[in-house]
């Protein structure tokens, strides 16, 4: 046993465990059920002898003494039992020395069988938390105490006829204290099995609980990160086209002052689409914890983003084989998302640039190729505007899928980024791609 476990089985309360009497109101009236109680059984006798006659009953002191005396003694001893919650221990040993106080002073043991109660109380409080072990001991300490020492007065007094009758009268006193003393020790030990029962279960309920929170604070940290990643990739999408199409209204403005006064109305369309977008995300992120109303953007909506592309001047094209439908949605979401990405970094890098898209979804592993022209329209490039994630937040995600993103130039006068992600986890298949 611990030194911890021993302080709590010593301090009881203030060793760290709930108070088993309660409030101090509580205690109190445990205390003054138990007085009346044994003041009822220990005053039997001698009322019962007033009742019948007797007025002399051959005692040292005078009965109204000894009755005070008796009266006095079961309120030390009930009155002892308000310490049991903070010390159990301590209220079995004063509780026996109260008993065997008054048997010996007042020479008259035998009236006070009844104190027997508030030792059983005792023992019960301190075997609802206690071991098993320490509390049959501590029971049975207590009655071999209790008797020793009744039967030690007993013998050094003269009280007794005889060493036989007086171990013969101190068993049958003994058989009577050990009958409550085994019944309160085995009820505190089934008491402190349920409550060490209950306090596990209200312990697990609320590792539970906190679980339960850990996990709901943990799933609203990663919807708020896929929601400001849903924001990178919109804004990064749809401001690089209301550049591109500022830009050439600029350009041709001195020209063509109606043409671009025609790609000034598409700019004022694509921003209030952008807008559109960008107030989705933002719901998204104003309901937290709540299910997004949209479904995840995957792989399926690539024609629309080539046909985005178009509309703002970009000479995309698109190719695919395979079966994009039966991607897993992870992979999908990811290649989509790495793929917008793709096409605005030419937007950005390479203005009016022409640009080739290859998406091929086989049984192994998923393959996205963009390849662009690294001569555009002559627009400078806009280099400056940078969300922060670009390459590396791409890269970043693909890896996750143990997917690998590769850039550079590829043949005279172009720039190809390749995604590659495994269907198959093979690291051979990973090694040859």
């Amino acid at each position: 046993m611990s030194t911890e476990d021993v302080k709590h089985e010593l301090l009881g309360a203030d060793g760290g465990y709930d108070p088993l009497l309660g409030s101090r109101r509580t205690a109190l009236i445990f205390a003054l059920t138990i007085f009346v109680t044994t003041a009822i059984q220990v005053l039997s006798i001698p009322v019962t002898a007033l009742l019948g006659g007797t007025i002399h009953w051959g005692l040292a002191l005078p009965e109204d003494v000894v009755v005070s005396l008796l009266v006095v003694g079961c309120a030390v001893q009930a009155g002892v039992l308000t310490l049991a919650d903070r010390f159990p221990r301590l209220t079995i040993v004063l509780t026996v020395v109260t008993y065997l106080l008054l048997a010996i002073g007042l020479g008259i043991p035998s009236w006070l069988t009844g104190m027997s109660l508030g030792i059983a109380a005792s023992l019960f409080v301190h075997a609802a938390r206690a071991s098993v072990i320490a509390s049959c001991l501590w029971s049975a300490g207590a009655v071999v105490a209790a008797m020793g020492g009744l039967w030690l007065w007993l013998l050094l007094s003269g009280v007794g006829t005889s060493q036989v009758s007086t171990t013969g009268y101190v068993l049958g006193e003994a058989a009577r204290f050990a009958a409550p003393a085994a019944g309160a020790t085995a009820l505190g030990i089934w008491w402190g099995a349920r409550v060490r029962r209950v306090a596990a279960a209200r312990d697990e309920a609320t590792r539970s609980t906190n679980e339960h929170a850990r996990r709901v604070a943990d799933a609203q940290q990663h919807e708020r990160a896929r929601i400001a990643q849903e924001l990178h990739d919109v804004a990064g999408q749809h401001l690089a086209g209301l550049i591109t199409l500022s830009e050439a209204a600029l350009a041709i403005a001195p020209r063509q002052p109606t043409r671009a006064l025609e790609l000034v109305a598409a700019v004022r369309s694509e921003g209030r689409f952008a807008a559109a977008s960008l107030a989705g995300a933002l719901a998204d992120l104003r309901a937290a914890g709540v299910e997004a109303p949209g479904g995840t953007a995957d792989l399926l909506r690539a024609p629309e983003l080539a046909d985005y592309w178009r509309r703002v001047g970009m000479a995309a094209s698109l190719h695919t084989s395979g079966s994009l439908d039966k991607l897993p949605a992870v992979v999908s979401s990811t290649a989509y998302r790495a793929l917008q990405e793709m096409m605005t970094n030419v937007a950005k890098h390479a203005p009016g640039a022409a640009a080739r898209v290859q998406i091929d979804a086989h049984d192994a592993a998923l393959e996205v190729v963009v390849e662009n022209s690294l001569v555009g329209d002559g627009t400078p490039p806009t280099a400056d505007f940078n969300l922060g994630w670009g390459l590396t937040g791409m890269r970043e995600r693909v890896e996750l899928l143990h997917g690998t993103l590769e850039a550079g130039p590829v043949g005279p006068g172009w720039w190809r980024v390749r995604l590659w992600i495994p269907l198959i986890d093979d690291p051979l298949s990973r090694t040859i791609s």
